[in-house]
């Protein structure tokens, strides 16, 4: 018997087991436990819209896995400024404005939120030489 002949034929397309389809991201629609109560406290405690205290916990999880995602900080910005534009009546002229200030905040946020990342795990890196 050769090694082609052990191995089985494998089919077309995903293969059993495989998590290629898997979101995990600002799209997918689970909420872990954590994200769940937050979620109902920034609704419930700060009278904040459902909606759109699903995108800030969506938002905030995403960033802290990925903070340099900037097309992440563009479909945020979108759809923060497409939720006040329809709850809202906002014109164009002034939904374009807002987006262009939501993502520039956003923006720094990623930035700040990285720099804090890179900063402690400086930190930690210095920690363990001097342990090890």
């Amino acid at each position: 018997m050769t090694a082609d002949e052990t191995q089985t034929k494998r089919r077309r397309g995903g293969q059993k087991g495989n998590r290629n389809a898997c979101k995990h991201g600002f799209y997918s629609t689970a909420l872990n436990p954590a994200q769940e109560s937050q979620l109902w406290n920034i609704a419930g405690l700060e009278g904040v819209d459902p909606e759109m205290a699903l995108i800030r916990v969506k938002l905030q999880s995403c960033l802290q896995q990925d903070p340099g995602n900037r097309r992440l900080i563009r479909e945020a910005s979108r759809l923060i400024v497409k939720w006040y534009c329809e709850n809202y009546g906002l014109d164009t002229i002034t939904g374009s404005y807002l987006k262009t200030v939501v993502r520039d905040l956003l923006k720094t946020a990623s930035m700040r939120h990285s720099a804090a990342l890179q900063s402690s795990q400086k930190q930690m890196d210095s920690m363990s030489s001097l342990l090890g």
